[in-house]
C-alpha cells in the first residue's frame, strides 16, 4: 500500500457512504452488546451475530434509499439492529408477517 498513497484516500471515501457506516454500527454495537451480556461465549457465534446484523443493516440501508428517507438514518438503524439483535429482529419480523397473514 505505500506504493499507491491514494489507497487510503479511496478506502476512506468508501466508508463516507452512510449505507456503510451503518453497518459497522451494527457490528460494532452488536460485538459490544454481546460481550457486556457475556451470555454467548462461543467466539464463532459472537462473530456470525456481528455479521448478520451487518447484513441486516445493508437491508435497511437500502430500505431507506427506496423510501427516500435521509441516507444518514441507515446509522441510527445500524444501532438499532445491533442493540437489538438477530433474535428480536427475527422475533419482530415473524410477528409482523404473522399479523399481516391473519389480517389477508
Amino acid at each position: 500500500m505505500p506504493d499507491k498513497p491514494d489507497t487510503w484516500a479511496k478506502i476512506m471515501l468508501a466508508l463516507s457512504n452512510p449505507l456503510w457506516q451503518g453497518a459497522i454500527m451494527a457490528v460494532i454495537v452488536s460485538l459490544l452488546r454481546v460481550m457486556y451480556d457475556a451470555k454467548e461465549t462461543s467466539k464463532r457465534r459472537i462473530f456470525f451475530e456481528s455479521l448478520i446484523c451487518g447484513a441486516l443493516s445493508l437491508v435497511a440501508s437500502s430500505l431507506i434509499e427506496w423510501m427516500a428517507w435521509p441516507p444518514s438514518l441507515s446509522v441510527a438503524a445500524g444501532g438499532s439492529i445491533g442493540f437489538l439483535g438477530v433474535t428480536a429482529i427475527r422475533e419482530l419480523v415473524t410477528r409482523f408477517i404473522g399479523r399481516k397473514v391473519d389480517a389477508a
